[in-house]
């Protein structure tokens, strides 16, 4: 019996691991709305009795705005079957469990440490045509995926996915598993329209409403509960910022007192309203083209900025 299920554990590693994923080249930034060019690296070990009819699948993550299913053009090169092209999986494709390739991977591999992630997605891709691959195969496969950014200033941890149609999302051979999954660090979008969406860090700060005129009513706000910061448990929360003239100005309101003070509205979160005209006490003819500011305790000392570090939170006035 023992020799019976030694031969059953040395058959399923002898399954397992017939693709890999040796590496992604991906630039650290690229511009917004111009083309972005991405080399997925991989390999094919088929070691047991072959495939039949089977697709290679990558997914990638990206922000929904992006439409990258519709925008995305994907290429693969192999040293054994050429090279062709990809297309996004129909969505009457189950990977498993009656859920659809994107879906799929979202519950199982997650969104990679990115938060706000209702607008960020899996986009998945499987070859044009179907192969058949027999055993003793083994091959390199890069694959290159040319994606279209939009228009706006993001950041966001990049994901990567290497599968097959014939495995699928099986978890038969345990972690030895058939398919793989790699994660990246927070890649940026440039030279774009508006202030940097951030899915690389937490939100601890928020202004409302998202589009404003300096002679609109802003709320600022801080959540100290979404990831500890250096403010975590003190007691009174003040604002302080500086505030950017079309003129070229610079007025700057940095102090303690009540008028900067955050008010606590719900738990720990607290908020300050403010008329940014008035706030930053402009001249007739001059106008507020952005803020930079900080929360601080009493004393000023402490500060928390964008990314929970000592860098300014930005807001950029807009027309409506």
């Amino acid at each position: 019996m023992k020799n019976y299920t030694y031969g059953i554990i040395l058959f399923l590693l002898l399954l397992a691991g017939c693709v890999f994923l040796d590496g992604v080249d991906q630039p650290s930034s690229a511009k917004a709305g111009e083309d972005l060019t991405i080399v997925m690296h991989n390999r094919l070990d088929v070691a047991d009795g072959g495939r039949s009819n089977v697709r290679l699948i990558i997914g990638f993550l990206a922000p929904k705005s992006w439409a990258a299913s519709n925008t995305s053009v994907i290429t693969f090169t192999t040293t054994t079957y050429g090279s062709g092209k990809m297309v996004p999986i129909p969505s009457s494709v189950i990977a498993g469990g009656g859920l659809t390739w994107p879906t799929a991977l979202k519950n199982r591999f997650g969104m990679g440490g990115n938060y706000m992630t209702d607008d960020l997605e899996w986009v998945v891709f499987w070859t044009e045509q179907a192969y058949n691959v027999p055993q003793g195969v083994k091959d390199k496969i890069d694959v290159t995926m040319v994606i279209k950014p939009g228009p706006e200033n993001i950041q966001f941890k990049t994901g990567y996915f290497l599968g097959t149609s014939s495995e699928g999302l099986s978890d038969v051979f345990g972690s030895n598993n058939v398919y793989k999954c790699q994660f990246k660090d927070c890649f940026s979008i440039t030279e774009g329209q508006g202030d940097v969406i951030d899915f690389c860090n937490p939100q601890i700060a928020a202004v409302t409403p998202g589009v404003a005129t300096d002679n609109d009513f802003l709320t600022l706000s801080f959540d100290p509960d979404v990831v500890p910061t250096a403010l975590n448990g003190v007691g009174s929360i003040y604002l302080c910022a500086k505030g950017y003239t079309s003129d070229g100005q610079v007025q700057e309101v940095c102090t303690q007192t009540d008028s900067t003070k955050l008010k606590s509205y719900t738990g720990n979160k607290s908020a300050i309203t403010l008329w940014p005209r008035a706030y930053f006490q402009l001249q007739d003819g001059q106008t507020l083209t952005k803020i930079e500011y900080f929360f601080t305790d009493a004393t000023g000392t402490v500060k928390v900025g964008f990314g929970n570090t000592t860098a300014p939170f930005l807001y950029t006035f807009k027309c409506q």
